[in-house]
């Protein structure tokens, strides 16, 4: 069958791949219907963080069970299903504890993490464990469910600040995982600004509701009284702005992924304003909480823009990286059209 793997450094391309035809005793067989591009996924094109050559990238998926292990209980053959792709050991220390996203019992001693560490969702075919598929409601699409590995990491990030209804929050950068947090914020009673350099996400946004603005819109040079309760990067590399905007005894969340990125801490501002550093990590136990609110925000299918076939990965890539003007928002991989 057809994958997209990680070839060489900053490289993706197709490749043929096999499964293997033993399936564990809690193995489940799923044909992928829709896996999801993450911003990670270009991270690693982009040189920002590092990816391991030849794993089978993609970690946001939908799709059908075909076949199940003669252990699995509570799945079968048929079933529409999103996929956890953080596949913790439960038997180590953190695991037992409850920190399952802290999983030190990986091959790699820490989480096995589908697209990531372990071949993953863009292909025809995945397998997995039975406690990591989780049954999608029937009246849910397949763009909603493509979403729900999304909202289970925007509200672990909820849940580490304490984001609570009537507080302001400003989230830097509009790209699809801001898009995700603003509804579900929205949902709560917060109250989100985002900003953004692409006109296009900018009116996107804004038709959904959203208050989303160019980032030169954005007073920085604010009264205390004008600040703001929390403050998400999800770009990566804007917390010397966060910082500005931020209330005293604000909350600052780390959210988008840029390892070349380094912040000179000004300690003393900080620690006068009482200002939190948040660094929520990988979620932990999210997934059924995801499902039921992803269930209550249809709209959160609408930031699907785009779909391609795993044949028009080059296409999908080259927009999403070398255009910053494009007009799309979430892109997915159909491996297998014939579902949709």
């Amino acid at each position: 069958m057809k994958a997209l793997s990680l070839v060489g450094a900053n490289t993706i391309g197709l490749i043929e791949y096999s499964l293997t035809h033993t399936l564990p005793a809690d193995g489940v067989e799923i044909d992928i219907v829709m896996s999801g591009i993450c911003g990670t996924d270009l991270a690693v094109l982009a040189g920002r963080e590092e990816g391991q050559t030849g794993i089978v990238r993609g970690h946001e998926a939908v799709g059908i069970i075909v076949r199940v292990g003669e252990g699995v209980k509570t799945l079968r053959p048929g079933m529409r299903v999103v996929i956890d792709p953080n596949e913790y050991c439960g038997s180590c220390s953190p695991c037992i504890s409850a920190q399952t996203h802290l999983c030190t019992g990986g091959a790699q001693q820490g989480l096995d993490i589908a697209g990531v560490n372990k071949h993953g969702t863009f292909a025809n075919r995945f397998i997995t464990r039975e406690r990591f598929v989780h049954c999608l409601p029937d009246d849910m699409t397949w763009e909603t469910g493509v979403l729900i590995e999304p909202v289970a990491c925007i509200l672990n990030n909820i849940d580490q600040a304490a984001i609570k209804p009537g507080e302001r929050v400003l989230l830097l950068g509009s790209g699809p995982m801001s898009l995700v947090a603003q509804l579900l914020l929205r949902a709560m009673g917060v109250e989100t600004v985002a900003t953004d350099l692409n006109t296009f996400r900018v009116a996107f946004g804004s038709a959904l509701g959203l208050t989303v603005i160019h980032p030169q819109s954005l007073e920085l040079n604010r009264p205390e009284h004008e600040k703001f309760d929390a403050v998400i990067d999800t770009v990566g590399n804007q917390l010397d702005a966060a910082a500005q905007v931020v209330r005293r005894a604000g909350r600052i969340l780390l959210f988008g992924f840029n390892g070349n990125y380094q912040f000179s801490l000004p300690v003393k501002h900080f620690l006068v304003n009482a200002i939190s550093v948040i660094a929520a990590g990988e979620y932990n136990q999210h997934f059924p909480r995801a499902i039921r609110l992803a269930h209550k925000l249809p709209e959160l299918g609408k930031l699907v823009t785009h779909r391609y076939s795993l044949e028009a990965y080059s296409i999908a890539f080259d927009a999403l990286l070398n255009d910053p003007s494009a007009p799309m928002v979430k892109c997915v991989f159909t491996p297998n059209p014939d579902y949709l």
